[in-house]
């Protein structure tokens, strides 16, 4: 459904804008936002189709005559589920801020489906052909290879990384402060050896050059361009996705290198407690998918390689 073919009233942009704001300003991830966005635009465009135009004429017939819609739409499950959580999160603003009287959305229970596994997780083997890539010999390849390590020794997820300053590493104790997380939420994760021996090699042959003219500029991560701004979210995504095809390995995301912390260090024994907290995950349950990647990873080794497979 493109956004293109409906005109939505002021009234209905206006609630949407107040809505992303205030979740803009609690911190939420740009991925959230953007789910809802769209969760947003989705639902506006079946209210305009059925004659709607105003936030306070929806009803719980609305809301129920919206579900069985987005069961005739050829969409996952998980997406429709992401398409009534927006909605539903929109219609609790609204209720908070006054903007309705009665929520139609009391008593909406979303339906429930298996926790999805993450669709790529990188072998050892893997990992290492990515991590080899850069030129070391090169500042932009010392660079890369710095976020590559930080990457996978961390698990953070690249809104983390897009905002992390030089004051947030501690080379010498080997942790990161990840400052307004998901949900707001700050926290300290270990940093690898490795990891702290080559963002050390970053700051010290680097950056340091780099921010020569830029003495009050605090990213961590800067540009190679002339300039040497920080970087943002997209080049961030551009640089990790081009080791993985340099290795043959396709589009390898931020996001790839994350489920491969987690799934390695569960795969070794790591307490999923601990798990939990490195990667910033509210619920338990989230972070419990990764033990059953990382029994599968198990069970694909051993049909590989045992004798009596």
């Amino acid at each position: 459904m493109k956004k293109a073919a409906f005109t939505f009233t002021e009234a209905l942009e206006a609630h949407r804008r107040t809505f992303l704001e205030s979740l803009r300003v609690r911190s939420y991830a740009q991925g959230t936002l953007d789910s809802y966005g769209e969760a947003l635009t989705v639902f506006f465009a079946f209210l305009t189709r059925t004659g709607i135009d105003d936030v306070r004429s929806v009803t719980r017939d609305t809301i129920r005559d919206y579900q069985t819609w987005l069961t005739t739409q050829p969409w996952t499950p998980w997406t429709r589920i992401a398409r009534l959580q927006g909605m539903k999160r929109f219609f609790g603003h609204l209720e908070t801020t006054d903007a309705i009287l009665v929520n139609p959305c009391l008593g909406l229970t979303l339906p429930r489906v298996g926790r999805r596994l993450p669709r790529v997780v990188l072998s050892r083997d893997e990992a290492r052909r990515i991590l080899d890539e850069p030129n070391t010999q090169t500042q932009v390849g010392i660079r890369d290879r710095a976020m590559l390590e930080m990457f996978y020794s961390t698990g953070i997820r690249r809104e983390e990384m897009v905002q992390l300053t030089i004051h947030d590493v501690d080379i010498k104790n080997g942790f990161v402060r990840v400052n307004h997380g998901k949900g707001g939420k700050d926290r300290v994760v270990p940093m690898g050896k490795k990891a702290a021996a080559y963002v050390a090699e970053y700051l010290r042959h680097v950056r340091g050059e780099w921010s020569k003219k830029n003495r009050e500029e605090r990213a961590l991560w800067l540009s190679s361009q002339r300039g040497y701004q920080p970087l943002g979210l997209p080049m961030i995504e551009q640089i990790v996705k081009k080791y993985g095809r340099r290795a043959g390995l396709g589009q390898v995301s931020p996001h790839v290198w994350r489920h491969t912390c987690a799934t390695h260090l569960v795969s070794n024994g790591a307490n999923i407690a601990y798990v939990q907290r490195l990667l910033g995950h509210r619920s338990l349950r989230t972070t419990q998918l990764y033990t059953r990647v990382a029994a599968n990873e198990v069970k694909a080794t051993h049909r590989k390689a045992h004798p009596r497979k």
